[in-house]
């Protein structure tokens, strides 16, 4: 038993051993890499810390430069999630992943660094770009005294980190400013709104309540944006009905929302009003929803100089 109780001590303190060794390994092994991997931060100071505001109701753009790194900007677009982009104009970070962290200044002891996302990175001088909520969270960060960095390796190399910091000093004064052109923002941009297909019961050519709070959207933007030169209206119907029936009510469609656009202060000579019976169906007539799909009037927008379809009947 004596002899057993002895062997029994002498591998628990080969296990302590071992833990031990394993421990100090460990150690060793994350101050060599502390002490190997050097950081380069790209950041700038109180003397020279800017963010300029540009915008209208189409577009907002918060710029940040970056000293010896290049730019960072937020945007936010009407009717589009909030935009971040780091433009670099060197090759400092190299590929791999890089860390989107908000951080807290040396000022705010024992605020822990947060990671707001992680993506992959090709390197090559390329941009860094993030959106929607992680986009928001940078700016609620900058909001709060913190630091918004990215962070990778270097482009030289790969046991080097370097790290992109957006400076929360002289922000709050154009944050203000970027918010307030936010709130004049038009609803919808030109691309969500150049091409619009309003849907119409079997045999009927009434506005529902949703086709005019699309045509609400149009008038708005057609308001705003002087470079829109015609608003191609163009009435259709399914394949059910003769054809001079279907004719008429393609026409009554077309003047149905040609009537409402002109209600909302569209000017007659942008808008093109044509109506074409069954003629192009976008879908199949033999079922209900295709034949739904083409009980419709679609309405595109035109700029200037698009070289329009004035005759034939646009694409869908």
């Amino acid at each position: 038993m004596i002899t057993y109780m002895l062997s029994r001590e002498r591998e628990l303190l080969n296990v302590k051993a071992m833990s031990a060794i394993k421990i100090s390994l460990i150690i060793s092994s994350v101050v060599f890499a502390a002490q190997s991997s050097a950081l380069t931060r790209f950041e700038s100071q109180i003397e020279n810390s800017r963010w300029s505001l540009s915008g209208d109701i189409f577009a907002c753009t918060l710029k940040h430069p970056i000293p010896h790194f290049g730019e960072g900007e937020f945007t936010k677009e009407a009717g589009e999630p909030m935009k971040f982009v780091l433009h670099p104009q060197n090759e400092k970070l190299g590929p791999g992943q890089v860390y989107i962290i908000s951080q807290a200044p040396s000022w705010m002891p024992g605020l822990s660094p947060e990671t707001l996302e992680v993506l992959p990175y090709p390197g090559y001088g390329l941009t860094v770009e993030v959106g929607g909520k992680v986009a928001e969270q940078m700016l609620t960060s900058l909001d709060k005294g913190r630091h918004p960095v990215v962070t990778g390796t270097a482009w030289e190399n790969g046991r080097e980190n370097v790290e992109v910091a957006l400076s929360n000093i002289n922000f709050n004064p154009a944050y203000n400013e970027f918010r307030r052109c936010m709130a004049t923002l038009l609803p919808v941009n030109f691309d969500q709104i150049a091409r619009t297909a309003a849907l119409f019961p079997t045999n009927g050519a009434e506005l529902t309540d949703r086709i005019k709070r699309r045509l609400d959207l149009v008038a708005i933007y057609v308001a705003a944006d002087p470079t829109i030169e015609y608003i191609y209206i163009d009435g259709h119907t399914d394949l059910i009905g003769s054809r001079r029936d279907n004719r008429e009510l393609s026409k009554e469609r077309a003047e149905r929302v040609t009537e409402y656009l002109l209600q909302k202060g569209v000017a007659p000579e942008k808008i093109v009003s044509r109506y074409h019976g069954e003629r192009y169906p976008v879908a199949d007539n033999r079922n209900n929803s295709g034949r739904e799909r083409n009980r419709r009037v679609t309405i595109r927008l035109e700029r200037l100089g698009n070289n329009a379809q004035s005759l034939s009947e646009p694409s869908s």
